[in-house]
């Protein structure tokens, strides 16, 4: 009853909202390519040696799934990326940013919507920034208040810090990346937590797929698998396929995924395709995915089709918090 009650007085504020402004027109952008190393200076670098002695570790990781003659293409991509993404708990530590861009409609509203995260991770520091901004929009107050959002999620030296936006979110036309001037603290703010029990499957999960579903692949589609080799001789795997969405669709844990990720109900893919970059020593390089789903957002029936890349990196570098830092420095007391 009382979740009952929160949720009707949310939508009844945003309601008051949506009637004194029918539509809020949003930020008129030309989006523009984002240059990653302005974001992860090291993502192109080869894993360094603290992330290769952890995946030495590994049995049976991806380069012996690749290897194995007994599975199909896309028994292997499947088994390959279920191995990548459990690595990301098992290495040392890593980094990666989130460029997510797309179309998204809400019953009568349409637009585009920016959504990029910034995570950096061990086990002792959890550095973790999500902003997300509808630009280009017919978007009502309510759709326009849903799909904004800035947070950091700070957990260093067993202590857990929650930050959101005191100032308005902005997209740089210049660099491509969504700013925030201006930061607050929130609740959450200091209570004890692990860095380290952030490293589990569910925060592993960058695609809301679920690569223990049966058949998750879609051998009826191309299905890839090169050997390939950077500027510097490194190797990775370049995987080429589709999720068959009917299996997608069927498995109860890939929608609870994507549900849980887009803070919808309801929710069925369209498609689904990716280009998956994996280093040959079992982690993940890039990922290059194109999807589309449809289902319900608050009152909304919504449906989206976007572009999301992601670049990692690990490199003790790029695993600095020198800007959180500064950001908390700021507001802690």
């Amino acid at each position: 009853m009382k979740k009952f009650l929160s949720v009707t007085l949310i939508l009844a504020l945003a309601l008051t909202l949506c009637l004194s402004f029918a539509a809020c027109k949003g930020q008129e952008v030309d989006t523009v390519q984002i240059d990653y190393s302005t974001v992860l200076p090291d993502y192109l670098k080869y894993p360094d040696e603290a992330n290769i002695a952890s995946m030495n570790k590994v049995e049976r990781n991806v380069a012996d799934i690749y290897a194995d003659s007994s599975l199909t293409d896309a028994e292997k991509v499947a088994q390959m990326m279920a191995r990548a993404t459990k690595n990301e708990i098992e290495c040392a530590y890593f980094a990666y940013f989130i460029d997510r861009i797309g179309e998204t409609k809400m019953n009568s509203n349409h637009g585009q919507l920016i959504y990029q995260r910034l995570r950096r991770q061990s086990d002792t520091l959890k550095d973790d920034t999500t902003i997300k901004l509808p630009v280009n929009h017919n978007f009502d107050a309510i759709a326009s208040r849903t799909l904004t959002d800035a947070k950091i999620r700070y957990v260093k030296d067993g202590k857990y810090y929650k930050i959101t936006n005191k100032s308005g979110i902005i997209y740089d036309d210049k660099t491509g990346l969504l700013t925030v001037d201006n930061w607050k603290r929130t609740s959450p703010w200091g209570e004890d937590q692990s860095a380290k029990s952030s490293r589990s499957d569910e925060e592993a999960r960058k695609t809301c797929i679920n690569w223990n579903a049966k058949n998750i692949v879609d051998s009826k589609k191309t299905v890839k698998i090169d050997e390939k080799t950077d500027d510097n001789g490194n190797a990775y795997y370049e995987l080429v396929f589709s999720v068959d969405v009917k299996v997608a669709n069927a498995d109860g844990a890939t929608i609870k995924m994507l549900e849980n990720d887009n803070g919808g109900s309801g929710m069925k893919y369209q498609y689904c395709d990716f280009v998956v970059q994996i280093w040959k020593v079992g982690l993940a390089k890039y990922y290059d995915v194109k999807e589309s789903w449809s289902g319900k957002i608050v009152a909304y029936s919504g449906a989206a089709q976007c572009e999301s890349k992601i670049v990692f990196s690990y490199s003790e570098d790029d695993l600095k918090d020198t800007g959180t830092n500064a950001i908390y420095q700021k507001i802690k007391k």
